[in-house]
């Protein structure tokens, strides 16, 4: 029997409870809930999902399998009808067992659902792009999924474009190649991490409102929906006044309430940086660019923070600059080879697959393919917990983005000697100094290799080895 209600303490003076109001799938709370705080933030909790995999190392399979439960809810939303499937993936989910994981993976993947008219997913944030693609990836016809990012590309005017909730100094960007993506009769569905005060994506459903007035349907999906009744009422306050319905679908929802602590707890947890000596770790570079076709490569000029502009190489099979039905079936045809060839590098001993930032679902796809049982994969983040509830190590490293070295990135819940083999997925790098940061850092971790992937650059090869 799943939990019921949950109490996550903030701090000795405030605590969170939460109430489950649906679970169809008999999820427990604490892997689909995490509390947060964040340093200098003026939200007083943030809401993690672990089952997401940019808080704790998870199987490949699981962070996929969470997206293709929830695309499965969105197809029976549509159909009414649901398909016998949807059992034995919150099953293998609930298990915690990588090999029924695998199965219910293959058997999904091996007969994928369509649909018409076909939908158009826009994942919102770099927590929910490898989500929104996982659900995406459920569909075989003419789907097609565009990711937003943080990434100011001047070569390309966006779709569309908005701020940051979290981040007011940050604005989320769409680029597509299809100028189209909204003209049709297609559905829309976006896809959060989770829902709370719901500003992102009210917002979003205006911007493109705003472009497509015709548009009568939205569909949000999400793992958790947190929403009070005032951000309830919210959401029917702009279907109201714009004459269009918003379909909300979620894993879970919670009735929340912030209250005063009686008593001094133990579970919240200080995140502290890992401080230990450095081990001797061989580290090297290999890119995967000679594999990937010229098609799914788009070069464009970035702007950093600081102004500096860059030429850069994009690989379209993470959904920037939109990615259709058929190009996804490629895309997991190039994942496999990838991994199987990055077997030269790797033997069967514990492995820890990091992908950094918005760069996740790519390495959850290749991972599956690597040799051995125990696999594990993280996404970095921007975001700086200073306390959280999650029940795993409270350790964490952080280190400048390779991307944009002014932005720091972390890593949490790490264990020292836990990994034998550390693999790196990064989109670009000009250079092995962009990544040296994190290098340094993971070596902390005790692992006998570090293993470097970049995608997008034929010259990184020639410069392989430390």
């Amino acid at each position: 029997m799943s939990q019921v209600s949950k109490v996550f303490p903030l701090d000795n003076e405030q605590q969170v409870e939460v109430k489950v109001k649906e679970n169809r799938f008999e999820f427990e709370i604490d892997e689909m809930l995490a509390i947060t705080q964040e340093e200098h933030s003026e939200f007083p909790f943030i809401p993690v999902s672990p089952c997401l995999g940019y808080s704790r190392g998870l199987y490949p399979e699981h962070p996929l399998l969470v997206g293709l439960l929830l695309g499965f809810l969105y197809h029976e939303s549509l159909t009414g009808e649901t398909d016998e499937r949807i059992q034995t993936i919150a099953k293998a989910i609930n298990s915690k067992n990588r090999s029924k994981m695998i199965q219910a993976l293959n058997m999904v993947e091996s007969n994928k659902l369509g649909h018409y008219p076909p939908t158009r997913f826009l994942g919102l944030s770099e927590r929910a792009v490898n989500l929104g693609q996982s659900i995406f990836s459920l569909f075989d016809d003419d789907v097609m999924f565009l990711a937003s990012t943080r990434d100011k590309i001047i070569s390309h005017p966006p779709l569309l474009d908005h701020s940051d909730i979290v981040d007011p100094q940050e604005r989320l960007y769409f680029y597509t190649k299809d100028k189209d993506f909204f003209d049709n009769d297609e559905r829309v569905a976006i896809i959060d991490n989770h829902l709370l005060n719901g500003n992102s994506v009210l917002n979003l459903i205006k911007k493109i409102y705003d472009k497509c007035p015709e548009r009568e349907t939205f569909t949000v999906l999400t793992p958790i929906d947190l929403r009070s009744q005032s951000v309830k009422e919210a959401f029917s306050s702009l279907e109201k006044s714009l004459n269009i319905k918003i379909n909300i679908i979620s894993l879970m929802s919670f009735d929340v309430e912030i209250t005063a602590i009686d008593h001094e707890t133990k579970d919240l947890i200080q995140n502290e940086l890992l401080d230990n000596q450095k081990h001797d770790t061989k580290v090297q570079y290999y890119s995967l660019r000679n594999v990937i076709n010229d098609h799914f490569i788009v070069k464009a000029q970035n702007m950093l923070r600081d102004g500096t502009i860059h030429d850069n190489p994009y690989f379209i099979s993470t959904g920037r600059f939109t990615l259709n039905g058929k190009e996804q079936q490629v895309s997991e045809d190039l994942f496999q080879r990838m991994g199987e060839l990055l077997n030269d590098f790797l033997d069967d001993s514990p492995k820890f697959v990091i992908g950094i930032g918005e760069f996740l679902y790519v390495p959850l796809q290749i991972a599956r393919y690597l040799p051995g049982k125990e696999i594990r994969v993280q996404g970095t983040t921007r975001f700086n917990f200073d306390s959280s509830t999650l029940r795993h190590s409270n350790k964490k490293i952080s280190f400048m983005s390779p991307l944009e070295r002014t932005i720091t990135h972390y890593l949490y819940n790490l264990e020292i000697d836990q990994y034998e083999q550390i693999i790196v997925f990064v989109e670009r790098l000009r250079h092995k100094t962009e990544i040296d940061d994190i290098v340094q850092q993971l070596k902390i971790l005790g692992a006998k290799s570090i293993l470097v992937i970049e995608m997008t650059s034929i010259a990184f090869n020639e410069d392989r080895h430390e």
